[in-house]
This record gives structure tokens, sequence and C-alpha cells, in this order.
């Protein structure tokens, strides 16, 4: 989510390393995958590739950031979010909109239209909604997780409100199932005199109309980017880092009920400044697999790039021997009732 992305170069700045933000993956076989990743001039853009990260092919090429892709459940289109239609970005309002497109990067749809921060999206089960964060132009009052039409953006809908003295809710994910809402909850925490409010974040489940509110995680724990499991039985997420806290950035898995709360990637910071990080965690179709961004961090020395790995955290590796910081994936599910389409050349 945007707060890891944040995040990774905080903690990166702590330990003097320089420079270094999911979705519902539905049953089937594992198909393609989509991520973002910053073109030739620092901009970031959305690519699809084969799920070994072989042919690759650019499918956004605005002058503009776009990014945080989520495949349809049937692979049709791409949802994404985008700053293209801000029509001043160096002012101090920030316009970002929902675009849905085919895969091939045709047919660009809007489906906001350039009032306030609109992003996030992830499809219906069904694929006919799309769940999405925004705060339409007015924050104070507004923010909050919303429902569409995926087709045109039509018949808005409200699920959540903040209380007071919340921040943001902000990457809402459908269980498979349809029956369930998960998301990411922001709040800032003070911490004394003289020292920046830590942003803190849990993860909460909520119904499609608005009821059945239910906090998951603490907040101390900074959650971000949630992702369920195939079968809904369980959810994966990261946690954003924060050194002063004792938070690493981690992905965690517990099951839907909110139990059995595991650290499947166990960072650890090391003395000589070497630092993993782990973020954007995705499942795959079949469920075998966790797609995530992974980062190993030391001085001189930084790798970071797709990983994959088992949901108890083993057999993790890079899935290019070349790793280029690509982030925010999600994989494509290939169902019984629809073809794969081709592949990119």
């Amino acid at each position: 989510m945007r707060a890891i992305l944040t995040t990774f170069i905080a903690v990166i700045s702590i330990t003097l390393l320089g420079t270094a933000v999911a979705s519902a993956d539905f049953p089937g076989r594992n198909g393609r995958v989509t991520f973002m990743r910053d073109d030739e001039h620092h901009v970031r853009q959305i690519w699809v590739a084969t799920a070994d990260l072989r042919h690759q092919t650019q499918l956004s090429a605005e002058d503009a950031d776009s990014g945080f892709p989520v495949w349809a459940p049937n692979g049709s289109r791409i949802a994404f979010d985008t700053a293209r239609a801000d029509p001043d970005p160096a002012d101090d309002t920030a316009i970002n909109d929902v675009f849905t497109m085919r895969p091939d990067g045709s047919d660009v749809r809007s489906l906001t239209h350039a009032v306030g921060f609109s992003a996030d999206p992830a499809y219906s089960p069904d694929g006919r909604t799309i769940v999405f964060d925004t705060d339409l132009g007015d924050p104070a009052n507004k923010q909050g997780i919303y429902l569409m039409s995926a087709a045109d953006g039509s018949h808005l809908r409200r699920v959540t409100s903040l209380p007071q003295g919340y921040e943001s809710d902000q990457a809402p994910r459908f269980s498979p199932d349809g029956e369930w809402i998960e998301f990411t909850r922001y709040r800032l925490q003070d911490r004394g005199p003289d020292q920046p409010p830590l942003e803190q974040s849990a993860l909460f489940l909520v119904r499609p109309n608005g009821s059945g509110l239910r906090q998951m995680t603490s907040f101390d724990l900074l959650v971000g980017d949630g992702d369920w499991s195939p079968d809904g039985r369980r959810i994966v997420f990261e946690t954003n880092g924060d050194v002063p806290s004792g938070v690493l950035p981690d992905i965690y898995v517990l099951n839907a009920q909110g139990r059995n709360l595991t650290n499947i990637t166990q960072n650890t910071l090391g003395p000589d400044g070497t630092l993993n990080l782990s973020s954007d965690p995705v499942w795959s179709p079949d469920g075998r697999l966790i797609l995530f961004l992974d980062g190993h961090d030391a001085p001189g020395s930084i790798k970071e790039g797709l990983a994959t790995m088992r949901p108890d955290g083993s057999d993790r590796h890079f899935v290019s021997p070349m790793p280029q910081f690509e982030h925010q994936p999600d994989w494509e599910s290939i169902s019984r009732d629809h073809q794969e389409t081709p592949r990119p050349q």
C-alpha cells in the first residue's frame, strides 16, 4: 500500500543505506502477473508478464504515476489507479483516479473523475463491482471504503466511515466468497515531545453493506496490504516497519477469525546495517505460493524485487535473477470457464 512505499524509504534511511505499497486472488490456475515499476524517467508504470517475469510488456506510458494494478476475476481487465488526470501535479491538492483497461493496455476507461484521491481498486468475485478507497475531495468527512460498478463507476455506495481521530481506511479487498471486505485503518499516535507522531494501522473486516465491522489485529503491528487466500481461510499482510518501535517490514498470516497470527518472513536488522524488507504480499490463485516484494539491503548493496515463498515462509527466493524493484503485484487466476488469453511477446 501507499504507506509501505514511504516506510521502505524511511527504514533504509535509518540504516544509512540510501533510498530504497494487495489484492484478493481468486481460486484457479496461476496465470500472468501484473505489477508496477518505474520507467526510465522515474515515473511509476504498470507492467504485465508471465509468472517467471519473462515476456514483460509495459501497459501504461503516461507522464504521471500509474500503479496498484489488479486483475478482474476472469482476466479480461486490469483495474489500477493513476494521477494522470491531475490538472496541476505541483499544487497541494492530490488528484488520483481509478481506471480499468484490457490486459494489452487498450480500452482504457476512467471510473472516477478527478474529484479527490481515489485509489486501491479491487474486484468483487463476480467481477461486477470494484471496491476502493476515496475521499471524494473532502478528506475530513468523506474518506472511507466505497463500492462502484466495475463497468462505468456508477452506483457509488459507501461502506465505511472514519471514527473521530482516525486518518484513513485503505487497501480494501473482497473475500473470495464476496461476504467480507478486509481493509487497513490508519491513525496517528503521539510519541511525546520533539518526536514525530507514529502512523499506526490495523487490519479490519466489514461486510459490503457496512455491517459487522471487526478489528483483526493490534494497531501496534503497523499492518498494511492484506490479501485473502483463494479458499478464504487465511489472510496474508505486511507490516510497515518502524525500527524505533521494534517493528520490521515483515509478512504475516492469520486465519479469517483473527487467530494463529504468524510472522512468516522473520526479517532481522543486523549489527552491520544489513536489513531484510518484505511487503506487498498476494496469494497465488492455486494457494501454493505467496508473491511479494522482497529486499536484501546491506551497505553498498541493495537488491529488491518480486519473490515467492510457500505460505509457511519456506523456499523463499527472487523470481528473477536480476530483480528491478517490481512491486505491488497481482496474480491472474485462470479458471475452467475461460481460456487463457495470449501471453505478451
